[in-house]
């Protein structure tokens, strides 16, 4: 099960020098935005990664919106991407149902009241 927060590293940059704000994570995460575990970040480091309402997932949301076994990330040829896994209510990536998608810096991933924000 993936819990806690994602390690952050900040780069030291040209010459020892840290540009301002800049902040790298050592693995892709997914930031919850909406829903009841709000500002949990998820550390994407062991994949795949089952997300769904079934204890047993590697993601566990716990709510009556999500499947049982919801969606899948994985790696493909190199990215990432999520599968929806037949679930009830679908997947949406960025306002939009998907079945499969690709994943990116920034993408919005909405899984029952659930809505995350993948970082790479």
């Amino acid at each position: 099960m993936l819990i806690g927060m994602t390690q952050e590293i900040s780069s030291p940059g040209t010459g020892g020098i840290t540009p301002t704000g800049a902040v790298y994570r050592a693995n892709p995460t997914l930031t919850v935005t909406k829903g009841s575990f709000q500002d949990q970040v998820f550390d994407l480091d062991s994949l795949p990664v089952v997300i769904g309402r079934d204890p047993e997932c590697d993601l566990f949301l716990n709510n009556m919106t999500v499947s049982r076994r919801h969606a899948l990330i994985e790696e493909e040829d190199g990215v990432l991407v999520l599968k929806d896994l037949g679930s009830l209510n679908g997947t949406w990536i960025d306002g939009k149902i998907a079945d499969h998608a690709e994943l990116s810096d920034g993408t919005l991933v909405q899984i029952g009241t659930f809505s995350m924000r993948f970082h790479s």
